[in-house]
């Protein structure tokens, strides 16, 4: 797919943590960028066709998620609403006007019952409610438009005080304690390092779907605990839960990365520390 000298990039749900982090990242000399959050709900169809149709995107990039598990969990009507339907009509308007859909999924969709890492070829077992309405929308995608890019992500984190990341700088600063599991084991990524990449993927004019996660693996405990250390705040106040029933190991490999070559993601910790330099927060 060739895209013309100014191509107009559609992102919906621009306000949350992905969008705010890509849409300055659009290279203005090439791309014209729209944005749209509640304003234009993708769950009705007849409203996203009003849209494309009014705006005729080139490329849309889909940051509307409902993407709280437990969000998901207590109202799996929402969840497929939001996840599984809002993706089938994106990806019915953007076949039809021949644009570039790019969507984003998840590490749950997979069971995470294995100690095993788990790469783009194998078999998805969501293990609840939240994995299974991202999974029927990734199905939607590929069975509607043709051209698309489907990026799945472990912990993308952000320094925000509704993202697990600025809640545990504030539960330091505020020597609140901070239950934190201590069983639950993935990778986490930057918000920086992930919508740069989505630039780079978006770029390549590659297709198809993406595992994109840093290197290596940690609890969230652990993980807490090395944002405080290299913030030189105390870690008295995250307390390690080691609750076995909703524990599970996700790590995914970024196999179809290596094959086409479009970047080499860093090591979690790495990429931690460019972070936290980044927002001023490094010790």
């Amino acid at each position: 797919m060739q895209f013309g000298p100014q191509d107009v990039v559609w992102i919906t749900g621009a306000s949350g943590r992905i969008g705010r982090e890509l849409e300055p990242l659009f290279d203005r000399s090439r791309y014209i960028v729209i944005t749209t959050d509640s304003e234009v709900d993708v769950t009705d169809l007849d409203a996203v066709k009003t849209y494309v149709n009014r705006n005729r995107p080139n490329i849309i990039v889909n940051c509307a998620s409902l993407s709280s598990r437990e969000q998901a969990l207590a109202n799996p009507l929402e969840a497929y609403r939001v996840n599984t339907l809002g993706a089938r009509n994106l990806a019915i308007l953007s076949a039809q006007t021949g644009a570039l859909l790019v969507h984003f999924s998840t590490d749950d969709v997979f069971a995470g019952n294995t100690k095993t890492s788990v790469n783009e070829f194998d078999t998805a077992h969501p293990r609840d409610v939240f994995g299974k309405s991202k999974l029927a929308g990734e199905n939607f995608v590929r069975e509607l438009n043709e051209h698309h890019i489907i990026i799945r992500s472990s912990w993308v984190y952000a320094n925000r005080d509704d993202n697990f990341f600025g809640q545990v700088i504030n539960a330091a600063k505020t020597g609140e304690k901070m239950p934190v599991s201590a069983t639950q084991i993935s990778s986490p990524t930057s918000v920086a390092t992930f919508a740069s990449f989505v630039i780079s993927v978006i770029e390549s004019g590659e297709f198809g779907l993406f595992h994109a996660s840093c290197e290596g693996t940690v609890s969230r405990f652990e993980f807490a605990k090395r944002i405080l250390e290299l913030a030189g705040l105390s870690t008295d106040c995250v307390v390690g839960d080691y609750n076995s029933e909703d524990s599970y190991y996700l790590d995914l490999e970024n196999l179809m990365l290596e094959l086409t070559g479009i970047l080499t993601m860093p090591h979690w910790e790495d990429d931690l520390k460019a972070y936290m330099q980044s927002q001023g927060l490094l010790a």
